[in-house]
């Protein structure tokens, strides 16, 4: 029974592991009347600060779409749910940083007076959640989505990636 429980947690991650990953993604816009989707890329740092906390830092690059572009950097904790030895499923929550530019205009209040046409930076505050697989006990596939809300817009992350730890 001893070697079985060792055995299904010899892939959990523990305090003071480290990784380093890469993300493909995709972020629609929530806003009415706006059809956007940036694509991007982005790599991000993880330290399990205890062995269900995990911290993660991360920057994503996402190309423009109609004109909009998007250059954002955040700073997350997770919270590790293991199922068996390979799969881990966590909650997140984080805030950060985006710039927002382009020469996309609309109107994002909805009442006519306030349009926006070049670029800003804006807090932004993320919360979703993810999926990752160990797949070696060193390299990692992982699924997250997440809400991320910037004042006046926010917009739905789904990203994919791969994770080395060490």
């Amino acid at each position: 029974m001893c070697l079985c429980v060792v055995g299904l947690t010899g892939y959990a991650q523990s305090k003071g592991d480290m990784a380093v990953g890469l993300n493909l993604g995709v972020a629609p816009l929530l806003e009415k009347g706006i059809s956007i989707t940036n694509f991007g890329i982005g790599a991000k740092f993880q330290y399990n600060v205890t062995n269900p906390i995990r911290l993660e830092a991360d920057v994503d690059y996402w190309f423009k779409d109609k004109g909009l572009g998007i250059f954002d950097i955040s700073a997350n904790a997770h919270y590790l749910f293991h199922i068996g030895n390979k799969l881990s499923v966590y909650p997140l929550i984080g805030i950060g940083y985006a710039n927002v530019s382009g020469a996309v205009t609309w109107d994002y209040d909805l009442d006519g007076d306030d349009d926006w046409s070049s670029s800003m930076s804006r807090f932004l505050f993320n919360v979703g959640a993810g999926a990752e697989y160990n797949i070696t006990r060193k390299i990692s596939a992982g699924l997250e989505i997440k809400y991320q809300y910037m004042k006046n817009f926010s917009r739905l992350p789904i990203t994919i990636g791969a994770t080395y730890h060490f």
